[in-house]
């Protein structure tokens, strides 16, 4: 049933679809905001709640996932709910990309730059509510193909739980098993859907990373097991790659040296003639056998600490 639109109501979508329709409708009521300054809301007179700002392409749709619009009074299905965002969020980048998102190394995670990429979009020169309404509802039918392809029959479920540098690095590999390995500088071939479409290594290491993402929802031991894995699994997989560790100085920021780990894993799945297998099993072989990776399990076992 689709949901009716209402800046006051706190029925939240649990689909991609439902949620970007939801947020053409904000546009459409409330108008689009150019976010030039770096905000994500225009002010109104008089108004302060998020739901009622005048909103940019991020600011409709953290509003269309329940920003300023939760209730105490609600229970929400929360693994439902970020589903449907980051689904969402990648049909919409992908689509306002031309047909996949190119990779840039300078950002160290896909979720900000996909999020950095639909805000650019609105903030050119002479762009309308109208146009902005349309890409959303354009990306909601999308969204509606890419979960179809994504429960094609035979397709193989891969679930990642606890969330460990090994679960990361594996998960990589299981998904390049089942969709390929493509080279070049956008993250997936064009013609597919972000998580169904041959990709690229880092982008199955990136797929990987914001499917174990956590929820706001989820206790404190998930959000350091995340925090520590996501960081092991791509400087093992850099420094395994490039036969050396990446970084040199121990002075040089940290984001930088993310950068560069990221540049090489990119570099490294480009060479002509790389193969899938060779992929997978560079993947494979970069899973460490450290004593950490037992400890987060037995902190996210029932009952661990």
């Amino acid at each position: 049933m689709p949901i009716t639109y209402s800046t006051e109501s706190t029925v939240l979508p649990t689909s991609a679809s439902a949620l970007l329709d939801w947020a053409a409708d904000h546009v459409d009521n409330l108008g689009l905001y150019d976010g030039r300054d770096g905000g994500l809301y225009g002010r109104r007179p008089g108004v302060t709640e998020t739901r009622k700002l005048i909103p940019s392409m991020v600011g409709a749709l953290n509003v269309a996932g329940g920003d300023g619009r939760r209730s105490s009074a609600r229970t929400y299905d929360y693994p439902a709910l970020y589903a449907a965002q980051r689904l969402a969020l990648d049909v919409l980048s992908d689509y306002l990309a031309g047909g996949a998102m190119p990779h840039d190394p300078r950002f160290t995670d896909d979720e900000h730059h996909r999020r950095w990429l639909v805000h650019t979009w609105g903030e050119q020169e002479g762009r309308t509510a109208d146009e902005a309404a349309a890409a959303f509802r354009q990306a909601a039918r999308l969204a509606e193909r890419a979960v179809a392809a994504a429960s094609r029959p035979g397709r193989p479920p891969r679930t990642l739980y606890p969330v460990t540098t090994a679960s990361l690095l594996g998960w990589a590999a299981a998904h390049l098993e089942d969709v390929t390995m493509r080279p070049g500088g956008l993250t997936h071939d064009p013609d597919g859907f972000t998580d169904t479409a041959p990709c690229t290594l880092l982008h199955a290491l990136d797929r990987a990373q914001r499917a174990a993402k956590p929820i706001p929802a989820d206790e404190r031991a998930h959000w350091l097991a995340y925090g520590q894995s996501r960081t092991q699994a791509l400087r093992l997989l850099a420094d395994h790659l490039a036969g050396e560790p990446a970084k040199g100085d121990p002075d040089e920021p940290e984001y930088e040296v993310e950068r560069r780990r990221r540049a090489i894993v990119l570099g490294w799945g480009n060479e002509p003639g790389r193969s899938t297998g060779e992929a997978i099993e560079a993947l494979r072989a970069a899973v460490p056998s450290v004593a950490d990776d037992a400890g987060w399990l037995c902190a996210l076992a029932p009952g661990g600490s």
